[in-house]
């Protein structure tokens, strides 16, 4: 995948919750790298840094799209849309490291809840951030959505 604009490979990037240190180090370039790769006037992101991320935009979506399915399917069951739904927020690496779902990073996993939460918001459906250890059982309910 290429992307049409240096604006719109930063927007994919920050959208999927990748920074740029995050970027540099999977790719072994520095920051200032990746800095000017989203410059005008500055060299164009390598083809498989631009797939990579084109790929990564991919999971993004299909996982706010199966979040927003769940969704669909408590309103079927329930026969109304909730009235809030309880998204999973990592506080750090760390944090995510133990309990999260996989080898991820934590940063992808919450850009990931905010956008699940700002299209719930449009459809008048209050996204409500919860740490995982807040309600232990609530937790498990979550990270078994997959």
């Amino acid at each position: 995948m290429t992307f049409g604009s240096k604006a719109a490979f930063r927007a994919a990037r920050e959208r999927c919750g990748i920074s740029q240190k995050m970027l540099a180090d999977r790719f072994g370039n520095a920051v200032m790298t990746v800095k000017r790769w989203e410059k005008p006037g500055e060299a164009e992101a390598p083809a498989d840094v631009q797939a990579w991320l084109g790929h990564m935009l991919d999971l993004h979506i299909q996982a706010v799209e199966s979040a927003l399915d769940a969704v669909d399917e408590m309103t079927e069951t329930q026969g109304h849309a909730p009235n809030h739904v309880d998204l999973l927020y990592y506080r750090s690496q760390e944090h995510y490291d133990r309990y999260g779902r996989d080898k991820g990073d934590y940063a992808i996993a919450n850009a990931r809840s905010r956008e699940v939460a700002a299209i719930l918001e449009t459809q008048g459906i209050e996204a409500r951030f919860k740490y995982p250890e807040d309600d232990e059982a609530g937790f498990q309910r979550l990270a078994n959505t997959r």
